[in-house]
């Protein structure tokens, strides 16, 4: 495998991995982009904005709201990112399929497409900082259980793939 395709691999897997983070937007992020994205909840989850893992909580009226508002205030920007990176990953595709490989616009999508997921990033961490605020310490030692149950089931189903 040569030095470029294996940044864009790496670009691909680690945009893949930044959409499968816990708590996302509702944002629809891929629906039509990809073979075997699903339309509905999707990964976004229920349209009540409410993270799936939050909504096993015992949670107030209060915090419930408190945790809508917070996701509605960042949904947009979320959106936005998660469109350039798609945008970014659609003509990268198109561009390795092109007749004639442009070394310059390869690159200017591959960092337009990795600031976008810098930036979404810090984003998300920021959501969820400020959605742990809201919770009561019992809660968060809940959420961190639900989150390591989670983690265990999705480290099982990768050890039987083979590496790539």
């Amino acid at each position: 495998m040569n030095t470029l395709s294996r940044h864009i691999a790496t670009f691909l897997a680690a945009s893949s991995i930044a959409l499968a983070v816990p708590g996302t937007a509702q944002a629809d992020p891929m629906i039509g982009d990809m073979p075997g994205c699903r339309g509905g909840q999707g990964m976004a989850g229920p349209r009540d904005g409410l993270p799936p893992m939050i909504r096993k909580l015992k949670l107030t009226p209060e915090q419930e709201a408190q945790i809508v508002a917070l996701h509605k205030q960042d949904a947009e920007l979320i959106g936005e990112k998660l469109k350039l990176m798609r945008d970014s990953r659609r003509q990268l595709r198109e561009l390795s399929n092109a007749d004639v490989y442009d070394e310059g616009k390869v690159k200017a999508l591959t960092e337009q497409g990795a600031q976008a997921m810098a930036e979404m990033g810090q984003l998300r961490a920021r959501q969820h900082y400020q959605t742990m605020q809201v919770l009561t310490p019992a809660q968060r030692k809940e959420f961190a259980a639900l989150r390591e149950g989670m983690m265990s089931r999705w480290q099982g189903k990768r050890q039987g793939r083979p590496a790539s």
